[in-house]
This record gives C-alpha cells, sequence and structure tokens, in this order.
C-alpha cells in the first residue's frame, strides 16, 4: 500500500472537526449529509403547566408581578414646593401611604411579598414601580397576612 492511498484513506475518515489526535469513535465521512431528527413532546396547555409548575417550585412568574400590582390602591399624588430651595417634590398615594420617588412600597399577595421602587413620579400623575424582589412568606407570616 503506498502512502498516498494510506493518507486518502485516512483523510476520508477524519472528521475535520475533531481535534488533532483525538481517539474517539472514527466515522465514515459521507458527501449525502446525514440530519438526526429529534421529535418534541407533545405540547401541552401552557396556562395549566405553568400554574402547576408555580405550585411546584414556588416560582415567581410574571403574572404573579401582574396580579399584585393590581392589588395595589392608587391614590392621589401631590405635589410640595420647597419656597427656599425652590425644590418640587411630587408624592403618590398607595394604598393609604404616601410615597416618594426612590421609596419602597411592599405588598403581601398570594403567599408572597412584592416589592417594587417608585420611579418617575411626575406632575402628569404618572406613576413607574420598578421590580424589586419577590419573597415567599413563611407560614407564620402567610397564616398573620390571611388573618387580617
Amino acid at each position: 500500500m503506498t502512502t498516498a492511498v494510506f493518507l486518502a484513506a485516512a483523510i476520508a475518515v477524519r472528521n475535520p472537526f475533531w481535534p488533532i489526535g483525538y481517539e474517539g469513535k472514527m466515522e465514515v465521512i459521507s458527501a449525502e449529509p446525514v440530519v438526526a431528527v429529534a421529535t418534541a413532546a407533545p405540547v401541552e396547555d401552557e396556562t395549566a403547566t405553568s400554574a402547576m409548575l408555580a405550585r411546584s417550585s414556588n416560582a415567581v412568574l410574571p403574572r404573579h408581578w401582574i396580579a399584585a400590582r393590581k392589588s395595589l390602591r392608587m391614590g392621589g399624588t401631590a405635589s410640595v414646593i420647597d419656597i427656599n430651595a425652590g425644590t418640587k417634590r411630587h408624592c403618590v398615594m398607595i394604598n393609604g401611604l404616601a410615597y416618594g420617588n426612590g421609596d419602597l412600597v411592599s405588598v403581601n399577595h398570594d403567599g408572597r411579598r412584592f416589592t417594587w421602587r417608585v420611579q418617575g413620579l411626575t406632575e402628569g400623575e404618572t406613576v413607574k414601580l420598578k421590580r424589586v424582589r419577590a419573597k415567599l412568606l413563611d407560614k407564620e407570616e402567610n397564616l398573620k397576612e390571611m388573618t387580617k
């Protein structure tokens, strides 16, 4: 066997993506591409699946944040002007308490405590709340919240 034939046979079997000196399973390279098709699992109802996942893992999903946000009672806004300094501050009433820019707002909802930071409070009565954290309440806190 000549050297050229030996090299041609070795090149035909060596995958160019293998590192030099690779000792793994040798595969024959053909001119026709081979595609491995994996079948996907059947799609289940996403709402039922996400609800089951949320109950089993205590995960906080975007819909939990939305439901907790809806439980906030937004009141009116107020502006305070400091005549000496010439500054104007805005505040908003949330659940009967006044909050200004940068303040943290928390609410207990569905066994979790959700916390937002008040941002972008303006004269136009727009309030932006940025999500900060969601904490799973322990059983004692949850019981206390339910008996209120």
